[in-house]
């Protein structure tokens, strides 16, 4: 009897040894599969480039485009707008560290990336391709000289509304236009809005810089009675001239390297 239930005691131990044992294997098997989910979906969006949806070789304006893009994307997600910030962050200080390591020029947008523009809306510098400078520009020259040749203020307006065309133009090239409005996001159906607004509105901006640049000294003049020169006094067209070439000129600076 005694060898009997030492046999059974050792059943059981061996029984509750055996369930143990299986018990910590399963927990290790297990382990991996439990903590790998959450560690793949960490490093997924830990990845500035793929939270924002843009490639490693993307450049600065590529960048800022697609950080405006998912800010208005996740404007209502507090969690996703946190990640997008986060990873617009960290793009640009890896940027800003590269700079300071070569020792050359930090660019203003990668150095103040944390600063809120003061005008969100202001002219901002993009350079347009060689063609499109050459022919803007030689739509521009063309309407300042025949504006000394047949002075009329029609050649202003014509000069203006080309500079919004061109920049209208430009907008949707940097911000394109849905091609399946049925398809598109919130944000990707009002870019053809948004994009003929801005546009018009660098066309007016620059008309009317480069009425007050070439007005001035025609303001300046009446304003403290001095008398204009000789030519400018007898040939009042000639004012209107230099206005078409001042709105002309503003306009191709604004169309070729703003936007």
């Amino acid at each position: 009897m005694l060898s009997s239930s030492l046999v059974q005691h050792s059943s059981v131990s061996a029984l509750n040894r055996h369930s143990r044992i299986g018990k910590l294997n399963l927990r290790d098997e297990r382990s991996p599969l439990i903590n790998r989910r959450p560690v793949s979906c960490l490093a997924a969006s830990s990845d500035p480039y793929s939270v924002l949806g843009i490639g490693p070789d993307a450049d600065n304006n590529e960048i800022n485009r697609a950080y405006s893009k998912k800010k208005y994307e996740y404007r209502h997600d507090t969690a996703n707008l946190q990640k997008v910030e986060q990873a617009h962050s960290s793009l640009m200080l890896s940027a800003l560290s590269r700079r300071v390591k070569a020792g050359g020029a930090v660019p203003k947008d990668i150095k103040y990336a944390d600063v809120e523009p003061l005008f969100p809306w202001r002219p901002k510098r993009w350079d347009a391709t060689p063609q499109v400078i050459m022919i803007v520009g030689a739509i521009q020259l063309f309407l300042s000289i025949s504006s000394f040749q047949s002075p009329n203020m029609s050649k202003l307006i014509g000069s203006m509304l080309i500079g919004i065309a061109g920049n209208v133009v430009k907008q949707n090239a940097i911000s394109p236009p849905p091609k399946d409005p049925d398809l598109a996001t919130e944000e990707e159906a009002g870019r053809a809005g948004r994009n003929f607004v801005r546009g018009g509105l660098l066309g007016l901006l620059a008309t009317f810089a480069g009425m007050v640049v070439f007005t001035a000294p025609e303001s300046l003049a009446q304003a403290l009675n001095f008398k204009l020169p000789g030519i400018l006094a007898t040939q009042p067209g000639l004012l209107i001239s230099m206005k078409v070439a001042g709105v002309a000129l503003s306009n191709w600076i604004m169309t070729s390297f703003y936007y």
